[in-house]
């Protein structure tokens, strides 16, 4: 549950920074406070239902990976009608912004998977050498 609430709380953080330098690309000078909890309200649901994709078994990891990507792409878009985002934004950019951010927190995963690894084989060869 820790970890959820960690990457929730990051991922809104990749979020709105990477929606700051694209406001910033269209002249805009402000993000309002109704957007911040709607990226965060957004990236909770997005959590909750990568979590029970979680529990399914792939046979191919590009499978699962596609599939997440299509599901949060989907839950964006939605998200986007239902809280006015394309008066703002066109929806292209808005899928390119969820595509690069996925790319940056499964990068991120990955850099702490390949940590968690290496700090088992320690514990592991501290085991063996015993």
């Amino acid at each position: 549950m820790k970890k959820i609430i960690l990457n929730i709380m990051a991922t809104t953080g990749i979020s709105l920074v990477a929606l700051s330098l694209v406001a910033t690309l269209y002249d805009g000078s402000l993000i309002c406070i109704d957007t911040i909890f709607q990226v965060l309200g957004l990236n909770v649901v997005i959590y909750i239902g990568l979590y029970f994709m979680d529990s399914i078994e792939y046979r191919y990891a590009i499978l699962e990976t596609g599939l997440k990507l299509i599901y949060i792409i989907l839950l964006v878009l939605i998200s986007g009608f239902l809280w006015g985002w394309y008066s703002n934004l066109p929806g292209v950019v808005l899928v390119l912004m969820t595509i690069a951010i996925f790319i940056v927190c499964t990068c991120l995963d990955a850099i702490s998977l390949i940590s968690e690894v290496k700090s088992i084989n320690i514990l592991i060869e501290e085991e063996q050498s015993k």
